[in-house]
């Protein structure tokens, strides 16, 4: 089956967002069938910066946490 995990971060962090994707890849040893990303900015927000959300399609026989 395919199944979908999101990871949440910030527009000016993305390395930190990247790190925690990859790691989790690898720790994880799933079979990515896709990456899409998708950026939001709030209007006037207080942090001046948009989150980063990453959607991470992978196979398994069971979802992974």
């Amino acid at each position: 089956m395919i199944y979908v995990k999101t990871f949440k971060g910030y527009e000016d962090k993305v390395q930190q967002l990247d790190d925690a994707v990859n790691h989790w890849i690898v720790e994880n040893k799933v079979d990515v069938r896709g990456i899409e990303s998708a950026l939001s900015h709030e209007h006037q927000g207080r942090a001046a910066s948009g989150d980063l959300i990453y959607t991470v399609l992978y196979k398994a026989d069971a979802p992974v946490a």
